[in-house]
């Protein structure tokens, strides 16, 4: 990626091609109804837009404009019963908000002191991983859209679906309406769930292989992302970049591994990486993450099987008087009640996006005191300027689309 705008005209050093040639500075406005902006980004909530100042065909600033759909959110859910956040919580992405959900779900259950059923834990984990496939076929098959790949992007919608399929088996809901709960879980899964299971999973593999041939391996795809957007690991720290992109400079950062949460210590899986940070390996770290989450998630059913029936909500939270009311009784009425204990909690998991963490006040008093989420497509966001100065013009959506900037995420 070429970073350096400056030229040499008869000797002199000149800032640009256009003051060179004595034009006015190009200024490209991308909104969110520009119709190549919407097929990269309609997936992630599309109401992102780029104002981008050029020199000839290349970046020379970009400016990302993020409050379009603008919620407020913190505000609003601070002002609500600590339960009552879960469905603002979930809108931070769409398959992806059931993650976002599981991670404030955890930082309120340890602010109030309970536990949850190994049930719940890994009915949460299983959750988790369909979701991220879903959303990661989703990434991949807006990048494909973008670079002119339709029928890769086709294999990769496939996917999508039918890890939004086996998603709604497992919950017998649709993605935002809220599966996840204090506690636990609303419910076990559906009856037909574990045979969808069955049949979808060999689907998904021969899904992946075929992408793998039509995107992964194809010349001109490697020729369209190689050395674009380049990032090292440097500068992913400096801007504070997690996840898949994080994971591409080379980091083997994953919060699953490195701070497991729900029950992540207990399987085997791997954390792929790149070499140098260009959308091509940020293409292939998705890609195989997908492969790893179903290798988690095939963990995950066979341990709830071996469980059996059980709990899906919260056992004795062991905080609190002596009570005659059943434990349960008690833990519902901490978690939907005014009697959050006073203090303060941060957590993290690892969302599809990246580091999702959760800064949790309370004073005790009923009403949240404080509720900070940080997610990782605010932090994204904010570094595309740098990451893609110098690059062409055309570079602009494929690097969107790949970074995956959710706009629920980037609510502020």
């Amino acid at each position: 990626m070429n970073r350096g705008m400056n030229r040499s005209v008869d000797g002199a050093r000149v800032e640009s091609l256009s003051q060179a040639l004595g034009f006015s500075e190009t200024v490209v406005e991308l909104g969110p109804s520009h119709p190549a902006l919407r097929r990269a980004l309609e997936t992630a909530g599309g109401t992102i837009s780029f104002l981008v100042s050029l020199d000839d065909d290349r970046i020379g600033a970009l400016e990302v404009e993020i409050g379009i759909g603008h919620r407020g959110f913190e505000k609003e859910v601070e002002s609500l019963p600590w339960h009552r956040a879960l469905p603002y919580i979930g809108r931070l992405g769409y398959a992806g908000g059931l993650m976002a959900e599981v991670g404030y779900c955890l930082a309120v259950e340890a602010l109030a002191g309970v536990s949850t059923p190994d049930r719940a834990i890994w009915l949460r984990m299983l959750a988790s991983e369909i979701a991220r496939v879903s959303d990661h076929f989703a990434r991949l098959a807006a990048l494909m859209n973008a670079i002119g790949l339709p029928v890769a992007g086709s294999a990769a919608q496939q996917g999508e679906m039918l890890a939004a399929g086996l998603l709604e088996a497992l919950t017998g809901c649709a993605p935002l309406v809220g599966w996840v709960r204090l506690g636990g879980v609303a419910a076990a899964p559906t009856a037909g769930f574990a045979e969808r299971w069955r049949e979808s999973r060999p689907t998904l593999d021969r899904v992946l292989i075929e992408f793998e041939a039509l995107a992964v391996d194809n010349p001109s795809c490697q020729h369209r992302l190689r050395d674009v957007a380049i990032f090292s690991a440097e500068d992913c720290v400096a801007w504070s970049v997690t996840g898949p992109i994080l994971r591409a400079s080379g980091t083997p950062m994953d919060v699953r591994r490195d701070a497991p949460y729900l029950a992540y210590d207990d399987v085997d899986f791997d954390v792929p990486v790149g070499l140098k940070g260009d959308d091509f390996d940020r293409l292939l770290v998705v890609f195989e993450e997908i492969r790893q989450s179903l290798r988690i998630a095939e963990q995950c059913q066979d341990r709830l099987t071996s469980l059996g029936s059980g709990s899906l909500r919260i056992a004795d939270p062991g905080w609190g008087e002596p009570s005659d009311r059943d434990p349960l009784t008690r833990a519902k009425e901490i978690l939907e009640g005014p009697s959050i204990p006073a203090g303060e909690v941060a957590l993290s998991i690892e969302a599809s996006t990246g580091e999702l963490g959760f800064f949790l006040v309370s004073d005790g008093e009923g009403l949240p005191r404080r509720i900070r989420c940080r997610a990782a497509s605010f932090a994204h966001a904010q570094a595309m300027p740098e990451m893609l100065r110098g690059a062409r013009l055309d570079d602009l959506l494929p690097t969107a689309a790949i970074l995956h900037i959710v706009s629920g995420e980037c609510d502020r």
